[in-house]
């Protein structure tokens, strides 16, 4: 194989939604507007089609979600829909994901938290990759250039075995088929701790709870996905890049992308982030803006580099300077 080469798409799901009432919201290349919320128990999803017109429909076998979980994107390709939410919390947390493709549910997959553990803080992104590579001719002619592309929904979340233990993020990047299927029988979660090929000294950061939450974002430069995770066991924040690469599936005899993560740039942790409620901005070289919301009308924010964390700075957030300014100011320096 020689000549791979990559052409990305990408929907950010969850990590920088609009925040509304209605709960996090998708806007398709359509027009058509997405958002997801419960009623009455279930897991209901609002259509505001280009045309004007109102839809709502119900997920199947989408009782007891988690409000602050759901989440959902579109596939650029087919215009199937996924949703994704976190069932239940605590030891019996559990994620599942349903798809809507030509007017029929997909689903919906337990794929996390069904086995014992209990799985929470799900990040969804949809990421459509599109790769060409050279295949060999017969006679001596000139390789012949093919095409694949494939969807492939990114998913990060936190597990934990038992209650007395601390977790550790986890990855998985699903394929989608050409009938809006997500191929989970495919992959299996990568475990997103102990990467470092030396021991590292660990001090007591008191409770946890919000740095559990791992970030899917999008490398303006290269235009791959990554992964922002914490690992508890070496206090250390990390950042994995992920990448398309092309593979001969034994079975089929046949070419198809498959998603490997890369060996991750590490920092140093910060115990009082707030994952929980951080937003984060990205810029070139993975340089990234954090920034969340404070006491007494304050929006602070740190900047991440392969340098480290800087000092919490903060705005004063008044009658000049509203919210929307203030993050788009902080969104700036990620220039």
């Amino acid at each position: 194989m020689r000549g791979v080469r990559y052409i990305l798409l990408a929907v950010i799901l969850g990590f920088a939604g609009i925040a509304g009432a209605v709960g996090p919201m998708t806007l398709a290349r359509t027009g058509d507007l997405y958002s997801v919320a419960t009623v009455d128990n279930q897991v209901v999803v609002t259509a505001r089609y280009g045309d004007g017109t109102v839809d709502q429909f119900y997920v199947p076998q989408s009782a007891a979600a988690v409000e602050d979980s759901l989440q959902v994107g579109v596939d650029p390709a087919t215009g199937a829909l996924y949703v994704l939410w976190q069932k239940k919390t605590d030891m019996e947390a559990r994620l599942r994901l349903a798809g809507y493709f030509d007017g029929t549910w997909i689903g919906p997959f337990t794929f996390a938290g069904n086995d014992g553990t209990a799985a929470a803080n799900p990040q969804m992104m949809i990421h459509r990759s599109v790769s060409t590579y050279d295949k060999a001719t017969e006679d001596g002619e000139e390789p012949a250039e093919v095409t694949i592309a494939t969807t492939f929904i990114h998913l990060a979340w936190w597990s934990r075995a038992n209650e007395d233990e601390i977790g550790a993020a986890q990855y998985m990047a699903v394929p989608v088929d050409d009938d809006g299927v997500p191929l989970f029988h495919d992959v299996e979660p990568i475990s997103l701790t102990d990467f470092l090929p030396y021991g590292i000294a660990c001090f007591d950061i008191g409770p946890a709870e919000n740095l559990m939450h791992p970030k899917l974002l999008v490398d303006p430069q290269t235009g791959f996905p990554a992964v922002f995770a914490t690992d508890l066991n070496s206090c250390l924040f990390q950042i994995f890049e992920s990448q398309p690469v092309v593979v001969d599936d034994g079975a089929t005899k046949r070419r198809r992308q498959i998603i490997i993560l890369r060996s991750p740039s590490t920092i140093a942790l910060r115990p009082d982030l707030p994952l929980a409620a951080t937003k984060i901005e990205v810029g070139i070289g993975l340089k990234l803006i954090m920034h969340w919301d404070g006491e007494e009308d304050l929006l602070n924010y740190l900047e991440l580099d392969r340098e480290g964390l800087s000092e919490t700075k903060s705005l004063p957030l008044g009658e000049k300077l509203s919210h929307e300014q203030a993050v788009e100011l902080i969104r700036g320096l990620t220039n």
